[in-house]
């Protein structure tokens, strides 16, 4: 599977089926988290299994692809809010987000009063609201802007030719 199809079929469509599916909403931010550094990764010239680059590659794709809103969460380690100490290394380590984040769907707004990206006392403490399918759509768009910079030319890389994954499933 080329990277257009990948990112598509793998990083959106079957993200999405999850992110969508009633049954599933936490586990979707841990699918967005890899997704995301996926998406640096698209932005750098060494290769996809290069190590010690997470941070480098999460920060970047937020900073360059997803709205200017997510920056104030994108600054570093210390910041209280950052969504790469925060979200991804809490998710992707441990399957636990840090305190600092309340991750909830849209159904669960009106019971937080809560909008995504707003910081809010919620049990005591401030909280960075992230709702799943705003995250999702944020994502989606990252992942869409990824693939026209590809198409048009504007992204080039040695990394993104010939088959990026390799499956026995015909429908992938």
């Amino acid at each position: 599977m080329e990277i257009l199809d990948f990112i598509q079929k793998v990083l959106i469509d079957e993200f999405k089926e999850i992110q969508q599916d009633e049954r599933h909403p936490y586990i979707s931010f841990s699918l967005i988290c890899q997704g995301i550094e996926f998406l640096g990764a698209c932005l750098d010239l060494e290769p996809f299994s290069a190590k010690g680059l997470s941070a480098g590659r999460f920060r970047k794709a937020i900073y360059d692809l997803f709205p200017a809103s997510y920056r104030k969460f994108n600054q570093g380690t210390g910041n209280p809010f950052d969504l790469y100490e925060n979200l991804r290394n809490s998710l992707i380590h441990v399957i636990l987000p840090e305190a600092p984040l309340e991750l909830i769907r849209r159904a669960e707004k009106a019971k937080f009063s809560a909008n995504h990206l707003e910081v809010k006392e919620i049990r005591g403490i401030d909280r960075v609201i992230l709702v799943s399918e705003d995250l999702f759509e944020d994502y989606e768009r990252a992942c869409q802007e990824i693939m026209a910079r590809i198409r048009d030319g504007r992204l080039r890389s040695w990394k993104f030719t010939g088959d990026l994954l390799l499956t026995q499933d015909k429908e992938l």
